[in-house]
């Protein structure tokens, strides 16, 4: 697995704009759509990452044709490399495997402690709930790890609580023995996740 985090801050419009123009034409499609102008730029940025990582393998990112399953994850077409990008804020990480992966960032920030009750077994909420000071570092670990599950299958899990995590000493334990999970500690502030198949 390789993965980079970058600041959508580090990118001048006119390097955005330019690289949008040479985009795959379903990626434009796509992008066109949103609203948002910080949501399109993550998005461009992320291919701006992608093809760096591409690079990497010998891909030439241009040359390069995306299918897209039922609910949207792109997929290379023909090539046996796996991909997934997440944005928070201001900040996007990109993996690359070989195998399936999902990844993702949440910024830690002041949320609803009942939204626990959607997305956690009780367990879970044991852990989140175990001590005032950090709640809100272990709810997003949680949540952020069932992220990354759901993005690595490309597909939508109808029952958070179907899938379990336990922390122990910042080393993670999922009930799904198929998959390969972690943190990623690069960026102050921010829980990085990934899960890729074993």
């Amino acid at each position: 697995m390789k993965y980079i985090i970058s600041n959508i801050e580090n990118y001048s419009d006119k390097e955005i704009d330019s690289f949008y123009t040479k985009m795959h034409i379903a990626k434009k499609n796509k992008i066109a759509k949103y609203k948002s102008m910080i949501r399109k730029k993550q998005s461009i940025v992320g291919d701006i990452l992608l093809k760096k990582l591409l690079n990497d393998y010998k891909i030439d990112y241009n040359n390069v044709d995306y299918v897209f399953n039922e609910n949207g994850k792109p997929y290379l077409k023909d090539i046996n490399l796996y991909y997934n990008i997440s944005h928070s804020y201001n900040y996007v990480v990109i993996a690359v495997s070989k195998k399936e992966i999902g990844i993702d960032i949440e910024k830690i920030r002041k949320t609803n402690i009942n939204s626990i009750d959607y997305f956690a077994t009780e367990k879970e909420k044991e852990y989140i709930l175990s001590s005032k000071e950090g709640i809100e570092k272990r709810l997003f670990q949680i949540y952020s790890l069932k992220e990354a599950y759901i993005k690595m299958y490309g597909n939508k899990l109808n029952n958070l609580k179907n899938i379990e995590f336990k922390m122990i000493n910042n080393h993670v334990i999922c009930n799904d023995p198929n998959i390969k999970i972690g943190f990623i500690n690069d960026l102050n502030g921010y829980i990085i996740t990934y899960c890729k198949k074993k």
